[in-house]
């Protein structure tokens, strides 16, 4: 084993800077930017120049990376706002280091690639055992706390989980027939794995990047096939394609299936004999009943206060008020919301509702996407009814779609420049949703949309060339595991602006030198040779 680690590698100390980058990638923020670092350092000391100039010729394609930051550099020059600027211009310097590493770093062959993603899928394992650990000592019952179990960005980190998946498969499909029975399951249970730990996070972004990447892969395979099994192949691709959109459609038909209400007919006074409060107007529901329905403060505050830590006028974890959770909580269960409800709550119930879970949906099923799925409804269904988009993520996005597609139609052809976005965005809030609080101000969180707000659409097709010319240039196209990651990239950066984040970026970035630096036949196992 340790020859094999000298031989791969051969005093190329540039390779073995970005295997210690990709052991940090899943681990830790920080580390990544000082691994960042180390790469470019390496391949700044390693070797003469006079090697260097001759791999910087051979890698010139490389230098579209770097342009995208140019082009950042250029609109600060232009917006006459250096300082403002400095922000973006910080947040893109994995555009700049990382492919200038690797235009003048060390060629890496394709064993010494393919022990990057070996070291890749180990260094996810172990991340992956720590946040499940993590998640499962310091478990509060917060709703979707698992978010925060990963060590880095849960939507990221959500990308990396995906990758390793294909990657596993990919190597399966390559090799198949040439493994035996039981590495086979071996590699099945792995990419499983991967599957299972990136519906248990409960990431959108990354859910919708892997379904992308799926349905381009099966069209792949069908594609290839010959005349009728592609037929039945199209057929099982659409009934799975159709399969989690039934689902969908069927959660918001439940959502939307509220209880009938007969305002003559609906019970004045509680069990107690005092009088309900009964708000007709208000449409808050939850689980299909009316939240402001069959309310006495009174009773619920006496019989709260009985049986909880937290009082009923505190702040309960979400920080809103634990009555109004309570309430909420009621509702969902199909309690009234009076003493006898309270009385009907069980003691976790109320360690629950302590917590800030406002439904029973989110605490019962903590390994299902129903809860996820009901909570974007929700939130829509509120935004839609009260405009109010405070504290909802699937709604401020909505309003920060609306405040970028504003500034676009203003400024379609140059963008405002990355030192004027923030301001413009300020002005579009105040224009378009006076109710959304300036600390919920955020860009759009859109890539795309970010691109034509700051450098308009004509900066943006000269990103999306930068982007594309080195894979058509170099013919990686023909690499389906680098395809695979450009298209779950494509669809997750209409959920984020992946490429304008510390961990979106930096993993795109390297990965995609990655995948244009050095040999294709990566996707062979460790102990074949090569013919």
């Amino acid at each position: 084993m340790g020859k094999h680690v000298s031989k791969l590698i051969d005093d190329n100390w540039f390779f073995v800077s970005l295997l210690v980058f990709v052991v940090v990638l899943p681990l830790s923020q920080a580390l990544v930017s000082i691994c960042a670092g180390g790469i470019f350092a390496t391949a700044l000391i390693e070797d003469n120049w006079k090697n260097k100039l001759i791999r910087i010729k051979k890698n010139k394609v490389l230098f579209s990376l770097p342009a995208i930051y140019g082009i950042y550099i250029l609109s600060s020059v232009v917006s006459n706002k250096f300082s403002a600027s400095l922000y973006d211009l910080q947040k893109s310097l994995f555009f700049l280091v990382i492919p200038f590493a690797f235009i003048m770093g060390k060629k890496i062959n394709d064993q010494q690639k393919r022990f990057i993603f070996y070291l890749f899928l180990v260094s996810i394992i172990v991340s992956t055992v720590i946040a499940i650990l993590k998640w499962k000592i310091f478990n509060t019952s917060e709703v979707f706390s698992v978010h925060k179990a990963s060590l880095v960005s849960h939507i990221r980190f959500s990308f990396q989980l995906i990758l390793a998946f294909w990657f596993v498969v990919l190597l399966v499909h390559k090799n198949f027939g040439k493994i035996t029975f039981s590495f086979l399951l071996f590699f099945i249970a792995g990419a499983c794995y991967f599957v299972f730990f990136l519906l248990f996070q409960q990431s959108l972004t990354g859910l919708i990047a892997f379904a992308g990447s799926i349905v381009f892969y099966l069209i792949l395979l069908g594609v290839k096939l010959p005349g009728k099994n592609k037929f039945f192949f199209f057929i099982i691709t659409m009934v799975l394609i159709a399969a989690p959109s039934v689902y969908i459609l069927k959660a918001i038909e439940k959502f939307y299936d509220f209880e009938k209400v007969d305002k003559t007919t609906i019970d004045k006074k509680t069990t107690q004999g005092n009088l309900y409060s009964h708000d007709f107007d208000s449409p808050m529901v939850e689980n299909g009943r009316y939240v402001y329905l069959y309310v006495c403060q009174r009773e619920m505050k006496e019989a709260w206060n009985k049986v909880a830590e937290i009082k009923y006028d505190s702040l309960g974890a979400n920080g809103y008020p634990v009555y109004s959770t309570l309430i909420r909580y009621l509702t969902s269960k199909g309690l009234r919301k009076d003493a006898a409800g309270v009385e009907a709550l069980t003691g976790e119930d109320i360690l629950n509702i302590e917590n800030g879970i406002a439904n029973v949906v989110y605490a019962g099923n903590k390994f299902s996407l129903y809860p996820r799925i009901y909570q974007t409804i929700w939130e829509y269904y509120t935004y839609t009814k009260t405009g109010n988009a405070n504290q909802k993520s699937f709604s401020q996005r909505i309003e920060y779609a609306k405040a970028a597609i504003s500034i676009v139609k203003k400024h379609p052809w140059f963008g405002v420049g990355t030192g004027n976005w923030k301001d413009e965005f300020k002005k579009a809030y105040a224009r378009n949703n006076p109710h959304l609080n300036k600390e919920y101000y955020a860009s759009s969180h859109n890539q795309y949309l970010n691109y034509m707000v700051k450098f308009g659409i004509i900066g943006f097709g000269v990103v999306l060339f930068f982007v594309l010319y080195p894979v058509f240039k170099t013919k990686r196209y023909k690499d389906h595991l680098f395809l695979l990651f450009l298209v779950f990239m494509f669809f997750a950066n209409f959920a984020d602006s992946n490429l304008e984040s510390h961990m979106g970026s930096s993993f795109f970035v390297f990965f995609y030198c990655i995948f244009i630096s050095g040999e294709i036949s990566y996707l062979e196992l460790p102990w074949q040779k090569q013919p």
